[in-house]
C-alpha cells in the first residue's frame, strides 16, 4: 500500500462502462464493447462498470470470461463492479467463485 495521497491501483485505471442492453445482446456486440478494455498496454487495471446492466444474455457471458482470462495473462488487475442482477446471474451460473464481482457503491 502506499502512502496517503498516492494513487490506488485502479484510480488510473482504464474504465469501460456498459450501460444498455444492445451492448450486452450477444457475443459479437460484447466482443466490440470489451475491444477498448483489450487495447490498454499491459499492466494497465481495468475497471468494468456493469452497474447499470440490468440484463445479460449469457452469449454475453463468454466475451467477459474470456475478457478476465486476457487481462490476467497480460498483468491487468481487473475489477468488474456488477449490478445486483449481474452479481445474481453470475451466481447461477455458478461462477462467483470463479471470478469474484464488485457490489456497487
Amino acid at each position: 500500500m502506499g502512502t496517503a495521497g498516492d494513487p490506488t491501483p485502479f484510480e488510473a485505471a482504464a474504465v469501460l462502462t456498459l450501460r444498455a442492453a444492445p451492448e450486452l445482446a450477444g457475443t459479437e456486440e460484447v466482443e466490440r464493447a470489451f475491444a477498448p478494455a483489450l487495447a490498454v498496454p499491459p499492466g494497465t487495471p481495468v475497471v468494468v462498470d456493469l452497474s447499470a446492466v440490468t440484463f445479460l444474455t449469457l452469449e454475453a457471458v463468454v466475451p467477459l470470461l474470456a475478457l478476465v482470462e486476457r487481462c490476467a495473462a497480460e498483468g491487468k488487475a481487473l475489477l468488474i463492479v456488477a449490478s445486483a442482477y449481474v452479481r445474481r446471474k453470475w451466481a447461477l451460473l455458478g461462477l462467483d467463485p470463479v471470478i469474484p464481482l464488485q457490489p456497487v457503491g
